[in-house]
């Protein structure tokens, strides 16, 4: 049985991501909400202020999760070591470029702070996409995207995995949500 709290936590979570979701202008949207899961372990899954509280302590900012398409929950999906695998699925009903967009944990080094380079290789389908390098002096955008033409999903599915560098120890790397739009994202933060 779940602790009060616990349960408290996801009863909200599941409530605010069905309310949200509402509101979003596309129900069809192709979406990965990282939620808490049963049988997870706890260094699984990370809300923002644990993780905002962890960034702190190694002496950095932590970009807060995105509110693109109402999916704002702030539960993260950690990245192990040896990476993690997911699954999208997206109807094929036309033959066009379609955009797979990551919501990445983001970090900006404070004053003082020990940050080194690391990386994060998103591979699609068995495909390399993109390598995500952050260090003191660059990172990325947030949400990251990637154009998929239809070819690269032949059967709608669309399997995405995230690969941390060799010198990523530990899980600095999370994925706060994953999505898929028909046209690009029009404002980017």
């Amino acid at each position: 049985m779940l602790p009060l709290k616990l349960r408290i936590l996801l009863l909200t979570a599941i409530f605010l991501s069905n309310f949200a979701s509402m509101f979003a202008s596309d129900s069809l949207i192709p979406k990965q909400e990282f939620g808490i899961e049963e049988g997870q372990l706890p260094e699984d899954v990370a809300t923002f202020p644990e993780l905002k509280t962890w960034a702190l302590y190694q002496s950095y900012e932590l970009e807060p999760d995105a509110p693109h398409l109402g999916l704002q929950d702030y539960i993260c999906r950690m990245v192990p070591e040896t990476g993690l695998p997911f699954l999208l699925e997206k109807q094929v009903v036309s033959k066009s470029t379609v955009y797979l967009y990551l919501d990445l944990t983001r970090y900006r080094p404070l004053k003082g702070s020990k940050f080194k380079p690391r990386k994060l290789n998103i591979v699609v389908n068995g495909r390399p996409k993109i390598s995500v390098y952050v260090d003191r002096n660059q990172s990325f955008t947030n949400p990251v995207e990637i154009p998929l033409e239809p070819s690269e999903y032949p059967n709608g599915k669309i399997y995405v995995d995230l690969v941390p560098s060799h010198n990523s120890l530990g899980r600095f790397w999370g994925i706060w949500d994953a999505f898929i739009l028909e046209n690009r994202l029009e404002t980017r933060d």
